[in-house]
């Protein structure tokens, strides 16, 4: 199964964005180091979802776009006459993607 990247932004949009906590008055808002006018250091708080939601797009950007074996699985059977897919079927896929890709909308 392939997810679309209309599916992928969508769950990033629903995605709590990660929390920036800035500490103390005399902080840089860019870098987060002191400023000359003296004051406590900021402080960044990155939340757990955020970083779950970086490792899960880095797992996935190792995941291959396309699986071969069953890339070479389906070429076989549609080679042999074998691979046969009804009309209602093909209805239904098309049916039920344009449902879930119009769900978060």
């Amino acid at each position: 199964m392939q997810i679309s990247s209309d599916e992928i932004n969508r769950l990033l949009a629903l995605a709590p964005q990660s929390r920036t906590q800035v500490k103390g008055a005399g902080s840089s808002p860019i870098s987060g180091e002191p400023t000359t006018t003296g004051g406590a250091a900021a402080t960044v708080d990155v939340s757990a979802t955020s970083q779950d939601i970086q490792h899960v797009q880095k797992v996935l950007s190792r995941i291959p776009d396309v699986r071969e074996d069953r890339v070479a699985t389906l070429k076989s059977a549609i080679e042999s006459g074998a691979y046969k897919v009804s009309g209602e079927d093909i209805a239904d896929l098309i049916i039920r993607r344009a449902l879930a890709d119009n769900a978060g909308a």
